[in-house]
């Protein structure tokens, strides 16, 4: 199977706190981006890559890109381009990017604020998709789940919640390319928004199975994901 990835870091991430979106930020001198990248070039089923930048960032980050990985920039294997308004935007743009691309089979989505995600995790699901199925990336639940209702100060307890059935999504997600785009027709003809792929391929009723994570593949979302 050859394999094409948007890498998803379109956003803000104003949860930081800092001016700078937090997929510029720097985890032992690299960008968290870039070590999010990295499995993704390496390995040899991935024939293109196409990361969804924020427009005002996209032009400088392609330019970085180009100096660090000239041929996969020269060949066409890798590009930057300005991702959307919202995250499924940014998604549906690369993934039709990705479409353009002669030999594609399947299309791997993975939030650019995961930068640790594991080169076996990565075989693994991309050995997965190979069997026709949408496919994501998760971990059991480790915690006890409440469930609770106010807000802020009066927020009270209303019951536990069974984990044992209970997975914690992460990323890569994503679907043979056929039945990835034919999902994304529908969604953009019905209007109907989605917060991440696993959402959109069971909304289009389309078989979607799990290859378990780490909780090393942890999303950067505020500055104490950045020490642990």
């Amino acid at each position: 199977m050859s394999v094409g990835i948007v890498l998803a870091a379109g956003g803000r991430g104003v949860r930081m706190g800092g001016a700078l979106p937090k997929q510029f930020i720097e985890i032992g001198g690299t960008p968290i981006y870039l070590q999010a990248l990295r499995p993704f070039l390496e390995h040899p089923k991935v024939s293109a890559i196409r990361i969804g930048m924020p427009e005002d960032y996209a032009a400088e980050v392609g330019k970085f890109l180009m100096d660090l990985f000239p041929g996969d920039v020269f060949s066409g294997r890798l590009a930057v381009f300005p991702g959307g308004r919202r995250r499924q935007d940014t998604v549906e743009k690369g993934v039709r990017l990705i479409s353009g691309v002669s030999g594609i089979s399947g299309v791997l989505v993975h939030d650019a604020a995961r930068p640790f995600l594991s080169p076996e995790i990565l075989d693994r699901t991309i050995r997965s998709m190979e069997g026709g199925k949408a496919v994501g990336v998760g971990v059991p639940v480790s915690d006890t789940l409440w469930r609770v209702s106010g807000e802020e100060k009066d927020v009270e307890v209303r019951e536990i919640v069974a984990r044992e059935s209970i997975v914690a999504a992460q990323t890569p997600q994503g679907a043979p390319l056929a039945l990835f785009l034919a999902a994304l027709d529908r969604a953009q003809q019905e209007d109907r928004e989605f917060t991440d792929e696993a959402s959109l391929f069971l909304w289009a009723g389309i078989p979607f199975v799990l290859v378990e994570g780490s909780n090393r593949n942890r999303k950067i979302t505020r500055p104490e994901d950045l020490s642990l």
